[in-house]
């Protein structure tokens, strides 16, 4: 191919995917800006159910621990007045060891109430078989689709979902968090209900959109470079026209980290096998000596407990909210609770660390993951206990370590040295997503103005 051809192929290629993607552009920056800064979302975490939750009353649990084969989460709690044991989706009254056959609506409405402390009532009822907008994040908060979602008479507009298996309000949404996420996480993923009911066409949506972009942005540097032409004072561009003018001088200056951030967008969807991370879920099979009301009268003032294996012994974990929890051993009578579990009782292959402050891999920016944990290197693998919980809780290889940087650095920009270093993170962060608003805006008008030239639009008569 000619050289002057192939200029001119660089250049069709960024003119006609910005075309079709300048617009998508400006609202993954200015949607970016609001999620990656202040709104999440609204996904009712741990902590923030329990604290709706009351204080355990275990008085009558007669029950012990029912013999337990390969279940991944057992908990022990209150159904309104009866405490009760969740094993995944079942639910057993440990007063009676009778199994809740069903959730009606009745029960729901009195869950629903209990839940928001007779603050609003439900003001109508949908009973939902398949996840709506504000599910998005069911399977890893652990719950089945069907659900009860009242819409409540209150001020703020609050959405409350009850599992129609596990009997518990498992989300709860105001009006104020829906407009914020229509502003900021829904755009950004590209999450309207269709299609985070069709994970697969999303996720699919997503790459190729992201592929797309990152060859634009690609051939947009090229083209820049290509078309620089050194003068006097600042007038390095050739273009005449003020809005090609505009556009590449903002793509000079943040083309770079607009080409970045679409790449690490794209590696947030893992297109290539890189490695892998994960926190694998521990079952439970151990046998549980001590009694429930033994438990709640040692772990006092819990909201929920927790039945969990560690080293192959069972012990009960109880939660007072999302910071703070005691466990008892429950494999001898007459044990002692404690905050922390013993490092010596993990196999421990490789070399051991206990983190008491966050590294480049086990982090939050908002100090939402708990401390202290042991952190393990054994060849390529590193993985990290919480010992206040005794369970791992994330499992890296080389591979998972590298994607790490690839999306969460480039994208976030949550490198240690300037995450945790607010407002300088903010700065930072605005200034470069402000850039590549420009970058996208001016490729808009752009694109405006070509649809007008070759469609007629507007043009008088």
């Amino acid at each position: 191919m000619p050289f002057k051809m192939k200029w001119r192929a660089i250049l069709l290629i960024h003119r006609y995917l910005g075309f079709a993607l300048s617009l998508l552009f400006v609202v993954w920056f200015l949607s970016g800006m609001m999620m990656m800064m202040y709104v999440t979302y609204p996904t009712m975490k741990y902590e923030q159910r329990l604290q709706q939750l009351p204080v355990v009353n275990l008085a009558q649990c007669h029950l012990i621990p029912p013999q337990i084969r390969d279940a991944k989460r057992v908990r022990l709690g209150m159904l309104l007045d009866r405490p009760v044991y969740r094993i995944d989706q079942q639910v057993i009254f440990a007063d009676n060891g009778d199994t809740l056959s069903q959730v009606d609506t009745a029960l729901a409405i009195q869950i629903a109430e209990a839940f928001v402390h007779h603050a609003s009532h439900p003001g109508s009822v949908a009973v939902l078989t398949e996840i709506d907008q504000w599910m998005a994040a069911y399977r890893s908060q652990g719950y089945l689709p069907e659900v009860y979602r009242f819409e409540m008479d209150d001020a703020a507009g609050t959405y409350v979902y009850v599992s129609r298996h596990t009997a518990e309000v498992v989300q709860m949404v105001t009006a104020r968090q829906r407009l914020l996420a229509w502003l900021g996480p829904i755009p950004h993923w590209i999450y309207p209900t269709i299609l985070i009911r069709n994970r697969a066409v999303w996720s699919q949506l997503v790459i190729w959109v992201s592929l797309a972009g990152t060859i634009m942005c690609l051939a947009g540097i090229i083209m820049g470079i290509v078309r620089y032409r050194r003068k006097r004072g600042m007038q390095f561009s050739p273009y005449k026209k003020a809005w090609f003018k505009y556009h590449h001088y903002t793509g000079f200056i943040f083309g770079l980290f607009v080409f970045t951030w679409v790449l690490s967008g794209l590696f947030s969807m893992s297109p290539l096998p890189l490695g892998k991370q994960s926190a694998p879920k521990a079952t439970v099979q151990a046998n549980f000596v001590v009694s429930p009301q033994v438990a709640a009268a040692t772990i006092k003032a819990v909201k929920e407990i927790q039945l969990v294996e560690v080293a192959g012994k069972p012990y009960y974990l109880g939660w007072q909210d999302g910071g703070h929890t005691m466990a008892l051993a429950a494999d001898k009578p007459a044990g002692e609770p404690f905050e922390l579990f013993d490092t010596s009782l993990f196999t421990i292959k490789g070399k051991a660390d206990i983190l008491t402050a966050y590294d480049d891999y086990y982090y939050s920016r908002k100090h939402e993951k708990r401390l202290p944990v042991l952190r393990v290197k054994d060849g390529n693998t590193w993985s990290y206990i919480d010992l206040r919980t005794g369970q791992l809780v994330l499992q890296q290889d080389n591979g998972a370590r590298v994607e790490r940087w690839l999306y969460h650095g480039l994208h976030s920009l949550d490198f240690s040295w300037l995450v945790y270093k607010r407002p300088l993170w903010d700065i930072v962060v605005i200034v470069l997503l402000l850039g590549g608003t420009m970058v996208s805006a001016t490729g808009a008008v752009l694109t405006w103005k070509w649809l007008k030239r070759k469609t007629g639009l507007f043009r008088r008569k």
